[in-house]
């Protein structure tokens, strides 16, 4: 009896230290695996935002650079929290630089601006792979997150106006088309009144003709 309990106890021990040693081992090519996709990650951040600082595209395109659409998507894969969200603040802020109500209210020339935030990126991402604590923003960056939010609203103020001019325009153009129609209908309806005017008139004629001469055929049948 003791040697088959002993014997379960044994196979028991077995199974569950062989769980663990799966699950751990699983655990561990996982992390590999994503310390291996977010370094990859990291490399090909770095040389978008090197290509980004030194590719001089056209800052007044309504269209974002290319680099820029595929680094928002590489930075997803980003496992940092801190470092995801600071990589993708600099993309948004790379993006809005083409506004010239934010070039105005921060001061800071597009390419300028560009180089600063490229810069900063590459500082992060740097930490980011060394496992260090990612740096503070420098102050040109701070200065256009402040006033980022203002010149977005004055863009998008700007942009109602012009719609809703359109719209007047539509509206003042209606109103003589409508006037047109309404005197159309007036002149028409004046016409109809004075046609039936007229030909109640004449109908009145022909009755008090056709009176007179009944009376004048009565008048010489009496005198005969």
């Amino acid at each position: 009896m003791h040697e088959f309990a002993l014997v379960l106890i044994g196979a028991a021990i077995s199974l569950v230290s062989s769980v663990t040693v799966t699950w751990l081992q699983a655990r561990y090519l996982r992390r590999s695996e994503l310390r291996a996709s977010a370094r990859e990650s990291t490399r090909q951040l770095t040389s978008m935002f090197i290509a980004e600082r030194d590719n001089p595209t056209d800052l007044t395109s309504k269209e974002p650079s290319p680099n820029l659409t595929e680094a928002e998507m590489t930075a997803a894969a980003i496992a940092d929290r801190r470092t995801r969200e600071r990589v993708r603040t600099l993309i948004r802020l790379l993006r809005e630089l083409r506004l010239p109500e934010l070039q105005e209210l921060s001061g800071l020339k597009p390419e300028r601006g560009r180089e600063v935030i490229c810069e900063h990126a590459l500082e992060v991402l740097g930490a980011h792979f060394r496992s260090e604590r990612i740096p503070g923003l420098p102050q040109q960056i701070r200065k256009i997150i402040d006033v980022e939010d203002e010149a977005l609203n004055i863009h998008a103020n700007g942009a109602g106006t012009g719609s809703g001019d359109t719209g007047g325009t539509g509206q003042k153009s209606e109103a003589p088309a409508q006037a047109g129609s309404s005197g159309r209908g007036a002149r028409r309806k004046s016409q109809s009144t004075s046609t039936g005017g007229k030909s109640g008139a004449k109908k009145a004629g022909d009755k008090e003709d056709k009176e007179k001469d009944i009376e004048d055929s009565s008048f010489w049948s009496e005198s005969q």
